[in-house]
């Protein structure tokens, strides 16, 4: 008689929860957007607190006067060199010769970086395996006297297996660059300088085209250079310093000025080929003796 009974069992567990990042980025970009509104709101009052305190120092250097110079007149000879300076003293504000600085944010930049990561995982296995025979039988001569034995047995055998894991990580960095500098649209103008001295003019005269047959081989126009005294009176005998841009000049006759404080300048473009731009340009023409200088621009 035998009989063998094998019963064996599995069993696998689902994942411990939804591995998503969703929630951690939720809070992340809750958070970052508060960042950004109270870094704005931080930056607008400092900036309000930053006017108030350029406004305060402006006013203290206005009421607060010292004697100081607040004219200084300078006076040049007929050949442009300085002769004498005078200077005239008064009581002013100090804000005429200190400027206070006005500051501003001229730049404000965030940089967020935010990583999320999630990972979870669980199985477990149990398997079992059992086993039972039985068996009894008899020999010999005779069926009461003969031998005989019996015969039992059984086994067993089970596993299990279990794993778990799970990984939850979440990291931010945040940067912040400021750049806080003086304005430069605010400011405190300065006082003039009085300048006197002799005063240098250019005065534009006619212009001819040299002609070779029909062609254009060369332009020319005069120009006066007046140089008078600051009440008017001609300066005569003095030689004048010309500069010209492309092109050339000569004394028309002259290299000094006459009894009219006038010296003449003939200037010329040269054109060497009949293919030659005769456009009309622009020329700039300086004068200067010493320090009194003047410019114009011509177009010939």
């Amino acid at each position: 008689m035998a009989n063998q009974l094998i019963p064996a069992g599995g069993a696998s567990m689902p994942l411990a929860h939804d591995p998503a990042v969703s929630d951690e980025i939720a809070r992340a970009g809750m958070g970052l957007g508060e960042l950004v509104k109270r870094t704005g709101e931080a930056i607008a009052a400092t900036q309000n607190q930053l006017n108030e305190t350029g406004a305060r120092t402006a006013s203290a250097l206005a009421e607060t006067k010292v004697d100081l110079i607040a004219v200084v007149e300078k006076i040049y000879d007929d050949n442009g060199v300085l002769d004498d300076t005078k200077t005239y003293a008064r009581q002013l504000p100090l804000i005429n010769f200190i400027d206070p600085v006005f500051y501003q944010w001229s730049s404000v930049r965030l940089q967020g970086r935010f990583v999320a990561r999630e990972f979870s995982s669980s199985t477990s296995s149990e398997t079992k395996t059992s086993s039972n025979q039985k068996g009894s039988g008899q020999s010999g001569l005779f069926l009461l006297l003969g031998a005989g034995y019996n015969n039992n047995q059984w086994s067993s055998s089970q596993v299990n297996r279990t794993t778990t894991g799970s990984t939850d990580v979440s990291m931010g960095q945040m940067r912040m660059n400021t750049l806080l500098e003086p304005r430069k649209d605010v400011g405190i103008p300065k006082p003039n300088q009085v300048i006197q001295g002799p005063r240098l003019s250019l005065i534009q005269g006619g212009i001819t085209d040299v002609m070779s047959g029909s062609s254009i081989t060369a332009r020319t126009m005069s120009m006066i250079v007046q140089y008078n005294k600051r009440d008017g009176t001609p300066i005569s005998g003095k030689s004048i310093s010309i500069e010209t841009n492309g092109v050339s000049w000569s004394f028309a006759s002259d290299s000094t000025t006459n009894a009219s404080g006038q010296l003449e300048i003939t200037l010329r473009r040269e054109f060497i080929d009949e293919d030659a731009d005769t456009t009309p340009v622009d020329i700039i023409v300086s004068a200067r003796i010493g320090l009194v200088q003047n410019s114009t621009t011509i177009t010939f």
